[in-house]
C-alpha cells in the first residue's frame, strides 16, 4: 500500500513537472508576427500649373515720335479774284517734345516771302517777314490721331496793288494767331481767309 501511495505521488510529481516545462516552452518562444504586404499609398499628382499667356503691349501711338512740318500758304491776289491757287510762304517745322500722353508738340521758323502777281489789270505784291511759333498737343483718344495747333505769326505784310489810276499800299504789323487741327494724315489741311496750312510728316 505505501509503495502504491508513493508511486502515485512520483507520477503526479512528474506529470506537473512536464506541464510546467510544457507552459513555459509555449509562453516563452517567440510569436512569428505574419508578414503582410504595405498597402500602396496613392501619391496625389499634381496637375501641371497653366502658364499665364504673355499679355501683348499696347501698340504704339502714332502721336509718339512725331515730327514733320507746317506748310504756310497764302493766296497772293484781290480777294474777289477767283482761280487763285495758294502759295507757299514758307516751312515750320515742329516735333513731339514729351512721350507720354499728353504729346505736347511745338515749332518755330521765320518767314520772308515776296510774290507778285501779275495781271492785264495791274499787279499785286505780298511782302512778308514773319517770325513764327507753333505749339499745342497730339492725341489719339478717338482712335485716330488727331493733332491740335496754335500757330501764331508776328511781323509784318505790305500788300501793294498797282493798277491804271489806282495804287494803294495795305501794310499790316502785329501778332496773329490761327488756330488748326488735322488728321494725322500726309497732305491734311486747314484754312482760313486768305491762307493755307499743309500737314507734312516725316
Amino acid at each position: 500500500m505505501y509503495t502504491h501511495r508513493a508511486s502515485f505521488r512520483i507520477f503526479t510529481f512528474a506529470l506537473t513537472i512536464t506541464l510546467l516545462l510544457l507552459t513555459s516552452c509555449s509562453t516563452g518562444a517567440p510569436t512569428q508576427v505574419p508578414q503582410t504586404n504595405p498597402t500602396p499609398t496613392a501619391t496625389p499628382t499634381k496637375a501641371p500649373q497653366s502658364q499665364p499667356e504673355p499679355t501683348q503691349a499696347p501698340p504704339p501711338s502714332p502721336c509718339e515720335g512725331l515730327s514733320g512740318e507746317i506748310e504756310l500758304q497764302v493766296l497772293v491776289g484781290p480777294a474777289d479774284t477767283v482761280g487763285l491757287t495758294p502759295k507757299t510762304a514758307g516751312l515750320i517745322p515742329f516735333s513731339v517734345t514729351s512721350s507720354t500722353p499728353p504729346f505736347t508738340i511745338s515749332g518755330s521758323g521765320p518767314i520772308n516771302y515776296q510774290e507778285t502777281l501779275t495781271e492785264n489789270w495791274g499787279t499785286y505784291t505780298v511782302n512778308m517777314e514773319m517770325d513764327t511759333t507753333l505749339n499745342g498737343e497730339c492725341s489719339d483718344a478717338s482712335g485716330e490721331g488727331k493733332l491740335h495747333a496754335n500757330l501764331t505769326l508776328s511781323g509784318s505784310q505790305l500788300v501793294e496793288v498797282r493798277s491804271d489810276g489806282f495804287n494803294q499800299d495795305y501794310p499790316w504789323q502785329g501778332t496773329e494767331v490761327r488756330t488748326m487741327e488735322f488728321p494725322l494724315q500726309e497732305g491734311a489741311s486747314a484754312q482760313g481767309e486768305g491762307w493755307v496750312c499743309v500737314l507734312h510728316i516725316d
